[in-house]
């Protein structure tokens, strides 16, 4: 089901979902209200909305849906950059995914989105709808210190691997990590650019530890959390005595992106058995690879369980390989990376 206003985005959607052979749009709907109706009516897998809709908006039509009609939801809105708050805020009133309009509200390049339009929407079909449900956030922390690194040279870190679904993940897992967490650690989170720097930002107003979108050839700390940015992969290198950040243009072809395999492979080759591995909900088996090698190096590894997963993929990949030491819910692993990290740096 397509809720979207214009009409020409109404038909380059209806165009684009029918194209594929998984997909098939069962209605479309120009206002909020016409769209709660259909969906009451047609039931539809999944529904993609646009937050800016005439009458009642497209977050307001978002928490109707989870509360009388729950389902997975995408948003493909235009909104970017310093306005992605509305994207966030869709995202933890239980929205499963966002897909960004190449060139405003009317897109008539919106074909360049094909491929991941239809990509997500099946995703989202599988998604563990009891999962979905909106996420309250709490209360914006008043940090102790600005800058909380540490200068001492990090002896392990934490690397998290997380694709869709992520966002509200996270947010039930960083703000309870303490501000002296004694390793840096590095999220790679399935994210277009732009987007990153306003999610670091909103992860950071909610949490204890210090978090911030990384740069390149930037010094990696104790006790700060870097979201690789969106549009590169995030290598972790060793240079005198120090350890560093380095941001490289994924290949062509690459589909998803910060890659969590490049980013927790350099790790490996930093911080070996030290390395604590965290896989979250996602589709796919990105950080498979790297999870099977550090199991074999005789490291921490944790999956997130079937039970919290919004999409069992990556954790049930890294599960059914034996590469995860636990297998734990979202709701216990702040605790469970804390217990982690003090194996690893004993280690």
């Amino acid at each position: 089901m397509i809720i979207e206003d214009s009409a020409l985005m109404r038909r380059e959607l209806i165009r684009i979902i029918d194209s594929d052979q998984g997909c098939q749009v069962v209605g479309s709907a120009v206002d909020a209200e016409e769209g709660l109706d259909k969906i009451s009516r047609f039931n539809p897998d999944v529904v993609t909305l646009d937050i800016n809709l005439p009458g009642m908006d497209g977050l307001t039509c978002l928490q109707h849906i989870m509360l009388t009609l729950p389902r997975p939801c995408i948003v493909i809105s235009a909104y970017t950059g310093d306005d992605s708050l509305e994207t966030f805020e869709a995202l933890e009133l239980g929205a499963i995914d966002f897909v960004q309009k190449p060139s405003g509200e009317i897109s008539r390049d919106i074909e360049r989105k094909a491929g991941e339009i239809c990509r997500k929407i099946k995703a989202a079909a599988i998604a563990n709808l009891g999962t979905i449900k909106p996420h309250q956030t709490g209360a914006a922390v008043t940090k102790s210190q600005a800058w909380p690194g540490s200068k001492e040279v990090p002896t392990g870190i934490v690397v998290i691997g997380v694709s869709t679904g992520g966002p509200r993940t996270l947010m039930q897992i960083i703000p309870l990590l303490p501000e002296k967490i004694g390793v840096p650690v590095i999220i790679a989170q399935h994210m277009p650019p732009k987007f990153t720097a306003s999610f670091a930002n909103r992860l950071d107003q909610y949490s204890q530890i210090t978090v911030k979108e990384a740069e390149d050839n930037e010094s990696v700390l104790n006790n700060v959390v870097y979201v690789a940015p969106g549009g590169y992969n995030l290598k972790i290198v060793k240079k005198g005595q120090g350890v560093y950040t380095n941001l490289q243009t994924p290949p062509e072809g690459q589909i998803t992106t910060p890659s969590v395999e490049e980013t927790l492979a350099s790790a490996l080759d930093v911080f070996a058995q030290k390395t604590v591995g965290v896989i979250l909900t996602g589709m796919g088996n990105d950080g498979l690879n790297g999870m099977i090698r550090l199991a074999e190096l005789g490291g921490e590894t944790i999956a997130e369980s079937k039970d919290t997963a919004v999409i069992y993929g990556m954790p049930k990949e890294v599960v059914d390989k034996k590469a995860a030491k636990k297998t734990v819910p979202s709701n216990e692993m702040a605790r469970a990376i804390l217990v982690s990290i003090k194996k690893a740096l004993k280690g």
